[in-house]
């Protein structure tokens, strides 16, 4: 496999970056861009409209069982061109939607689309492509998809204001037909394994798998689900989706509830995004100035540890600035490592076999809890008040940091058991 200097030299993959982020600017975050004018336009209320975003959320978790097991046959190609294309189709029917429930409707298959082109099938194929490699093919990815709202924003609201949004609509789905289907189109092509690849002994006893047939569906999913491993892991990525959801979801009422003015909380929130990025570019950095990879296991405990100080640091920061400029600090960057945590532990932990389905298992909790988050963070809100957010999201945080160590614990005594080391 490439190494890192051969990665950003591979056309494809410049292909796929480019095709990931435009995914991301034309069908995810085209909602929170559109959400103002679409409330204008319909006359429906923003929690009504945003309810559309949670079906798709939810469908695109349930999408992406199917997505997964389409990977490990080997459409990938095929998947992720053609679910990019559905959705640019799907979009086009929201400036005829009339009514609330169609509009729902419109978002729950545009849901399913999501599953088949956004980050989760993207770097299963990658994973199953480069294998122990595939890092640094994810890592230049999501540098690059991580300016998606950064386009989107600005891009729907200069539409909007010259065309109006439905106009806007109709652009981004054209782009996303002759220009990003075609860069997916080349950037998967000629690389879709469909052999099964090598595994270790200890991943087949314990996932009861076999490196040399296909497994039924169902044959697949009912050992991973018996797998205290897996359930560890879908504990540790759902700790990391839900405590970012309910805290950007939250952003200004939490920030406003610690007396920060405005203007300072508007630049503060659109600092959480660049500070992904950064940490992305930290992260690419000290890989590259070292030679030696970064253990991913060790930035995920990083990362959640980081999480947990960044609520802490605002629950007691209301009159300092600097505490509160170190919460979107610690909020925003370690966040922004989790779509390349995801797919390296899990493959780390369960093996490459039927990696399609396997990360698509361990992601849903992942998908459910982002979309479930907003929703249980305001009724925390109203309930309590944003001091009962705060505790809850570092409660996440612990929870997510214990449930990473005893996957390590199971995984380490899975693979020191002598009944595997013997018949080695």
């Amino acid at each position: 496999m490439p190494n890192k200097q051969a990665v950003w030299q591979d056309k494809k993959l410049w292909a796929l970056a480019l095709a990931e982020t435009l995914a991301w600017a034309g069908l995810f975050y085209v909602f929170p861009a559109s959400l103002l004018r679409w409330s204008d336009h319909f006359g429906w209320s923003i929690a009504e409209l945003s309810l559309g975003f949670t079906f798709a959320l939810l469908a695109s978790a349930l999408g992406s069982i199917a997505a997964g097991r389409l990977i490990d046959r080997g459409w990938s190609r095929l998947l992720m061109t053609g679910s990019v294309v559905t959705g640019a189709l799907l979009i086009l029917l929201l400036p005829s939607v009339n009514l609330i429930w169609q509009f729902y409707v419109v978002w729950i298959f545009i849901g399913i689309t999501l599953s088949g082109c956004l980050y989760e099938p993207c770097f299963s194929y990658l994973t199953k492509t480069y294998k122990e490699n595939a890092k640094s093919p994810i890592i230049m990815v999501t540098l690059f998809a991580g300016f998606a709202s950064t386009i989107s924003y600005p891009v729907t609201n200069l539409l909007s204001n010259v065309f109006g949004w439905e106009i806007g609509i109709y652009i981004f789905s054209a782009a996303l037909c002759i220009v990003t289907a075609p860069l997916f189109w080349f950037g998967v092509s000629g690389r879709d394994f469909r052999e099964e690849p090598k595994v270790r002994r200890e991943e087949v006893e314990s996932l009861k798998i076999s490196c040399n047939e296909r497994l039924p569906l169902l044959e697949t999913i009912v050992p991973v689900l018996r797998n205290p491993i897996f359930w560890g892991l879908f504990v540790t990525f759902a700790a990391f989706a839900s405590n970012h959801g309910m805290v950007v979801s939250q952003i200004f009422p939490l920030l406003e509830s610690r007396d920060v003015s405005p203007n300072l909380a508007l630049l503060l929130a659109s600092c959480i995004g660049p500070m992904q990025v950064a940490a992305r570019l930290i992260l690419f950095a000290a890989e590259s100035v070292t030679g030696r990879s970064v253990p991913m296991v060790k930035v995920a405990i990083f990362s959640l540890i980081c999480l947990s100080l960044s609520s802490l640091t605002l629950s007691f920061g209301s009159t300092s600035t600097a505490l509160i400029v170190g919460f979107v600090i610690l909020q925003g960057g370690p966040y922004g490592l989790v779509s390349i945590i995801k797919p390296v532990v899990t493959a780390e932990a369960l093996g490459t076999a039927n990696f399609g389905i396997v990360s698509s298992m361990a992601g849903m909790g992942s998908v459910w809890s982002f979309a479930l988050a907003p929703g249980i963070a305001g009724v925390i809100a109203e309930s309590w008040s944003y001091d009962a957010v705060l505790g809850t999201t570092f409660s996440i945080a612990v929870i997510g940091i214990i449930g990473l160590l005893t996957t390590l614990h199971l995984r380490k005594k899975t693979v020191q058991c002598p009944g595997i080391r013997n018949s080695a």
